[in-house]
Formats: structure tokens, C-alpha cells, sequence
């Protein structure tokens, strides 16, 4: 049985990161949150065969992105929430 997505209002309009800003804005700011290492895995996240979003890992740290969401939410290595990051907010100062 396939795989079937979910996508957001903001996707289908075009309006996202691309994956090289995303990037560079989860590798400052797990920077900033002191993660010791600079290399970041991405894992898809998918529930019931829907996808709702990715984790991306640096260190003992991580970050979530759900589908839908405008918000990337950081986590230490016992899953407290550090930090949450507006994506629209991101994409207005990349703007600027």
C-alpha cells in the first residue's frame, strides 16, 4: 500500500525553505544551543503510513518539524524543550 502524504497550505503556494536554508537554519541554531557536533541527520517521520513531518539530530540534541506547522521545536538529549523557532519569522529576516 502506498505511502500517502499530507501537504501543507504553505507548500502547495510555494511559500517554504528550501532545503539549504532549513539546513543552515537548524545547523545556527543547534549551534547556538551548544550541540557538539555540525553534522545533522534527517529522519522522516510517519505515522498510521501518513508523513507528519522530519526529525533532524545533532548531537545528543534534536529538532522537530511537523507537517503543517510553522515552527521547528528543539530538544535536549532527555527530550525538554529548548527552543521553538518561528519559520515565518525565519523566512522574514532571510528576506530582509
Amino acid at each position: 500500500m502506498p505511502i500517502r502524504y499530507i501537504y501543507s497550505k504553505e507548500r502547495q503556494h510555494g511559500r517554504r525553505h528550501t532545503p539549504d536554508s532549513l539546513h543552515q537554519l537548524l545547523a545556527k541554531n543547534f549551534a547556538e544551543l551548544g550541540a557538539s557536533e555540525a553534522s545533522l541527520t534527517r529522519t522522516i517521520l510517519i505515522k498510521d503510513r501518513y508523513f507528519i513531518g522530519h526529525r533532524y539530530r545533532c548531537g545528543g540534541m534534536q529538532a522537530v518539524v511537523l507537517a503543517g506547522t510553522k515552527e521547528i521545536e528543539f530538544y535536549d538529549e532527555t527530550g525538554k524543550l529548548l527552543k521553538s523557532v518561528s519559520l515565518e519569522d525565519a523566512e522574514k529576516k532571510q528576506a530582509a
